[in-house]
């Protein structure tokens, strides 16, 4: 299987300390996110990074140079990577979003802000209390179940339909191919 990662980063090998997925609603730390269509891993691809220099521009009273920091634009990588059909938990669904079956899912290990005695979802835009442990929990209890990964069938990402994949762990990612953005 073939599919793609976007990313602003130029890395050898997918593991936890170079592979950052800015994704929405907490759930990048749950795994390696891919899409199944390049497309839809081009924006992830852009970003920015935090620059730190001495101002050409700006002084002090004793006329040493200030340090500024600012962020500049930057265009990355598209990482085409080869899977080797791992077993996956399947979200699809033909009467409602399949990003909502997969969220319903993962809520179950939530703790929202304001959540005692309701019954807050992430659909209620609550602040997360705990990201790493729900994301966690999540994932061990499919791997539990013997899923290596999940897919999230025909989800909008940037405006775009993909397959949303997120693979659990590094071992199984070969990068067959990076192709700079610009």
């Amino acid at each position: 299987m073939i599919v793609y990662h976007g990313s602003i980063s130029n890395f050898q090998h997918f593991n936890k300390e170079t592979v950052v997925q800015n994704l929405n609603n907490d759930i990048n730390t749950i795994g390696f996110w891919f899409t199944s269509d390049m497309n839809a891993a081009k924006p992830f691809a852009i970003g920015f990074e935090t620059v730190i220099e001495e101002s050409k521009s700006e002084f002090w009273e004793n006329g040493e140079s200030k340090v500024i920091q600012y962020n500049r634009p930057v265009s990355g990588f598209i990482y085409k990577v080869y899977i080797d059909e791992p077993s996956l938990k399947i979200y699809e669904s033909t009467t409602e979003e399949s990003f909502d079956l997969f969220m319903r899912d993962r809520d179950v290990y939530c703790n929202y802000l304001g959540a005692k005695g309701r019954n807050v979802t992430w659909k209620d835009n609550a602040i997360l209390l705990n990201k790493e442990e729900a994301n966690t929990e999540f994932r061990k209890s499919l791997i539990k179940q013997g899923y290596e990964g999940l897919v999230i069938q025909k989800t909008r990402i940037h405006n775009m339909i993909t397959d949303l994949y997120c693979i659990f762990s590094e071992d199984s990612l070969l990068i067959t191919e990076v192709l700079p953005l610009n």
